[in-house]
């Protein structure tokens, strides 16, 4: 006699969310994508591991697909004696977003079958958000094959990659990608793309209608070392750093954010500046956010030669220190930086007073909050 499905789905009508075993659910699943009131499912490991039930859990899920109107896909991979936490596939219907939280990309091939179930059934998507929470290295290319196996997206307005394991301090985790160059080229009214401080291999970034580029950590505090005494500097391959802006032709380019906090971490070097200060196809950037930058006089000299200097409106420094040669220059190149109408940043701890005043007698200087 054949096992009954939950008392969840046994009657009524309105949106279901259940929670099974995955031994359980790879039992039921010939059943379970028929049914349209299922709306959330999370799937969870015992203690022993789940391994062959997962992977033949992929095999269906690639086979016959999703549930019709499931939104939020949840594979519990946590048990007790590892680090393992969840898979995350949900969809935003009001949105058109679609977000994928992947515990380790190298393993994840069920979730990323039911990604290419649920890319299908919306081709409209408006936003996606990739990430990966291992430690270590995170590659995303499988996901983002997948995604382009899928394309093209016509409507897609946001992109955004990311990792982030928060509640595991002592981490040192960044995201891998060759595949940028390849994904815009199926996105063509992008507007946004998020990368964190990532190993992008990328020899040109073009795109014509991105308005906006956020590179680095952005506000969020990476993974690493809790004593400081452990750190050490760039334990993550460079990639291709930031060279790619020197090259890079991004003709509707607005807002350019480049967060180079914890150099401990990336190993910034002087060639990512004088990429950005040289990079001609940005002839539309008008505010530019260069956010805790140990080069910060090398960054801001050079900024005053750069092609795109005399298009800032806004320029946004939090953190990023500098000396009174480099104010020097700044009030020097008053006039190629006519249209700067907002300069955010804190006073360096060791800017001589002469200097700062120079430099709010010159600029609007505001201080972040």
């Amino acid at each position: 006699m054949s096992e009954e499905l939950p008392e969840a789905l046994a009657g009524g009508e309105g949106p279901v969310d259940l929670a099974l075993e995955v031994e359980r659910a790879l039992r039921w699943w010939p059943r379970l994508v028929g049914e349209p009131r299922l709306r959330g499912l999370r799937l969870s490991c015992d203690f022993g591991g789940n391994e062959q039930e997962l992977a033949a859990l992929a095999g269906e899920i690639a086979a016959r697909g999703l549930p019709p109107r499931l939104q939020r896909l949840v594979i519990d991979r946590r048990r007790t004696w590892d680090l393992r936490d969840e898979d995350v596939l949900a969809f935003d219907e009001a949105r058109g977003q679609l977000s994928l939280a992947m515990d380790d990309p190298a393993d994840a091939a069920p979730v990323l079958a039911a990604l290419t179930g649920m890319l299908q059934r919306n081709p409209g998507l408006a936003a996606i958000d990739l990430s990966g929470n291992a430690r270590g290295r995170n590659d995303l290319d499988p996901a983002l094959a997948t995604v382009l196996a899928a394309g093209p997206w016509p409507q897609l307005r946001a992109l955004a990659l990311s990792c982030s394991r928060v509640h595991e301090r002592d981490w040192v985790q960044w995201i891998a990608t060759c595949s940028i160059e390849q994904v815009l080229a199926q996105c063509p009214s992008l507007e946004s793309l998020s990368l964190p401080r990532a190993e992008l291999w990328l020899a040109q970034l073009e795109h014509a209608t991105l308005r906006e580029l956020e590179l680095g950590w952005l506000g969020m505090a990476p993974l690493g070392p809790t004593d400081r005494g452990e750190w050490s500097p760039a334990p993550t391959p460079r990639g291709s750093g930031l060279e790619f802006l020197r090259a890079a032709r991004l003709p509707a380019l607005e807002r350019l954010a480049i967060d180079f906090q914890y150099d401990w971490y990336v190993g910034w070097q002087l060639a990512d500046v004088e990429a950005l200060c040289a990079a001609t196809g940005l002839p539309r950037v008008t505010h530019v956010e260069l956010r805790y930058c140990e080069m910060g006089d090398a960054l801001l000299r050079g900024l005053t030669q750069a092609p795109w200097a005399g298009q800032i409106e806004r320029l946004e420094l939090p953190g990023t220190e500098f000396d009174g040669e480099t104010v020097a220059a700044l009030v020097a190149a008053r006039p190629r930086l006519a249209r700067l109408r907002e300069l955010w940043c804190f006073k360096p701890y060791e800017l001589d007073d002469a200097s700062w005043d120079a430099l709010r007698a010159t600029y609007e200087v505001r201080t972040p909050e």
